[in-house]
């Protein structure tokens, strides 16, 4: 099922040097709430971790992310086109560091 979880609200509020962790923990709350499960049952995907890390505790855009039901425990994994997106503006990010680089005049 996919979920989307608004978290301008609870992180406008944090420092900017806390704001990835307790994005990650704000998630993990709110995926246990919805799914009606203990938060030590909540599995949050490496992948969503990093989009998170990367992406969403910078920008502070809702999260959107699937989460699986199984056995009782809950397991969030990044929503597939919010991984794609945060892939190409690292790509976009290098080419523009390559092009910006220029290469020191030579001595004759």
């Amino acid at each position: 099922m996919l979920l989307t979880i608004n978290i301008r609200k609870y992180l406008v509020g944090q420092p900017r040097t806390k704001r990835a962790r307790k994005a990650v923990i704000y998630v993990r709350e709110r995926v246990a709430h919805f799914t009606k499960t203990d938060i030590e049952n909540v599995r949050i995907d490496q992948e969503l971790n990093s989009v998170i890390v990367k992406k969403y505790s910078k920008t502070m855009t809702p999260v959107r992310m699937n989460v699986k039901l199984e056995g009782g425990k809950a397991i969030a994994e990044p929503f597939k086109q919010d991984v794609q997106q945060v892939s190409d503006t690292a790509k976009n990010k290098d080419k523009k560091q390559e092009t910006t680089k220029k290469e020191p005049a030579k001595k004759q």
